[in-house]
């Protein structure tokens, strides 16, 4: 059972760097992978394999810039934490990031940040298998097996639901409102009558057409959209400037 939150640093500043050990040292959950103080290496020494929980990230570095890097390494990474002495906080939305601290890091708002991301990692690893479901989609006897992860949205479809992932588009004997109630318990929300949505799929929000990513777009709805918001809200990235 996994009981550790796996880190890598990227930063060319060396006392950022020591700071950063100090704070992931002090909290038992957290396991400090590999350091970098050179964003080249950074981008050729990190893959998919050394299952990397959490980068912090500094974004004003040499050669390649934290921003660029992490268009590179946000598919290595379940979250991504930047750091940096300026608010560049719209730019790090644009590349998904999960937080934004300010330097000089501090450690109440280190352990703060950090924290939701170890128990949302660890509660994970605990309940393997409970995002895999099978639906009944069309012939009889005949069940498909999905991993709840990679699902964009639900569109009803009549008398179906057609399941949307990055890969392919599938009918399931379900209405939308099942849907609703099984997966809106989590990171799916209806966001219109038609619609359900993987929250965690967003790529960007232009008034109300969300993008999902693999050219995959939903409109939201008045009446619908009040619970995304609220989600949004709490994900926005805000300066902690005074």
């Amino acid at each position: 059972m996994k009981n550790k939150v796996r880190c890598v640093i990227i930063d060319d500043e060396k006392h950022a760097i020591s700071l950063l050990k100090t704070y992931i040292g002090s909290m038992p959950n957290l396991e400090l992978f590999k350091t970098f103080n050179n964003p080249l290496e950074a981008l050729s020494g990190i893959t998919v394999e050394d299952d990397i929980d959490i980068i912090f990230l500094d974004i004003e570095m040499p050669h390649l810039s934290g921003i660029e890097l992490a268009k590179e390494l946000r598919p290595k990474a379940r979250s991504i934490i930047f750091t940096s002495a300026y608010n560049r906080s719209l730019e790090a939305f644009e590349v998904r990031a999960n937080h934004y601290l300010l330097k000089p890091l501090n450690l109440a708002k280190f352990t703060q940040t950090v924290m939701g991301i170890i128990d949302n990692e660890l509660s994970k690893a605990d309940g393997q298998g409970k995002n895999i479901k099978f639906f009944k989609t069309g012939g009889k006897g005949k069940l498909s097996r999905i991993n709840k992860h990679d699902i964009l949205y639900f569109e009803s479809a009549k008398n179906y639901v057609s399941m949307v992932t990055a890969e392919k588009k599938e009918l399931i004997y379900l209405t939308l409102k099942e849907v609703e109630k099984i997966f809106c318990k989590d990171l799916f929300y209806r966001v219109h009558r038609s619609h359900v949505i993987n929250a965690d799929k967003i790529q960007k929000i232009v008034g109300n057409t969300i993008n999902l990513g693999h050219g995959y777009q939903v409109q939201m709805g008045g009446t619908y959209k009040n619970g995304l918001l609220r989600f949004l809200e709490e994900k926005t990235l805000l300066t902690g400037r005074i």
